[in-house]
């Protein structure tokens, strides 16, 4: 039987550790993701070790419109629905995301009903960051914690202006609609 040699090979053993990965696939997702933008890497493990890393499959519901909101979603793999149920109608796709993009985020902030609901449109492998998982940060790394909520605000309100844009398209188009109507 040949014993195994200990021979070491510096050259190749320093090699061999740039090879391997420095960042983990969650803690990378996570450094993309805005809400976390502002977090080192040794804060972004931080944050690691709060999340869970779930799975669907195809048509299934992450969360249902009108269910209390507990956290946010960041997609790993898949492609992710978000859907508007309307009474008496076919849900409305409101948007499709995929690798890389998050939903939910309001719910860090509050419990209130979830405004739409999210379905997994295929195979998916998604990271949950809920609102407990926030504030034990907060308790225990306050300055983590504030960096979140900090950036959190900022996308929010960035949405915010988004939609009030929008809104201000459709309101305009509405009043020519209108007066348009009125003219004829």
């Amino acid at each position: 039987m040949k014993e195994k040699s200990n021979i070491s090979y510096p050259l190749f053993d320093s090699f061999k550790d740039k090879l391997r990965p420095k960042h983990s696939q969650t803690q990378m997702a996570l450094s993309q993701v805005n809400v976390f933008s502002r977090l080192s890497w040794q804060e972004i493990k931080i944050v690691e070790s709060a999340v869970h890393i779930r799975t669907y499959t195809p048509n299934e519901p992450i969360f249902q419109q009108g269910d209390p909101g507990s956290g946010m979603y960041i997609i790993i793999e898949g492609r992710v629905g978000i859907y508007l149920d309307i009474p008496n109608h076919e849900p409305k796709l409101l948007s499709e995301l995929g690798e890389g993009d998050f939903f939910g985020e309001i719910a860090l902030l509050d419990a209130s009903p979830r405004t739409a609901a999210a379905t997994a449109m295929e195979n998916c492998t998604i990271i949950g960051f809920y609102r407990p998982d926030l504030m034990d940060i907060l308790k225990v790394k306050p300055i983590v914690g504030g960096k979140i909520l900090l950036s959190l605000s900022e996308v929010l309100a960035t949405r915010l202006r988004s939609t009030n844009s929008e809104l201000v398209k459709v309101s305009r188009l509405l009043e020519e609609t209108t007066e348009t109507q009125t003219n004829e």
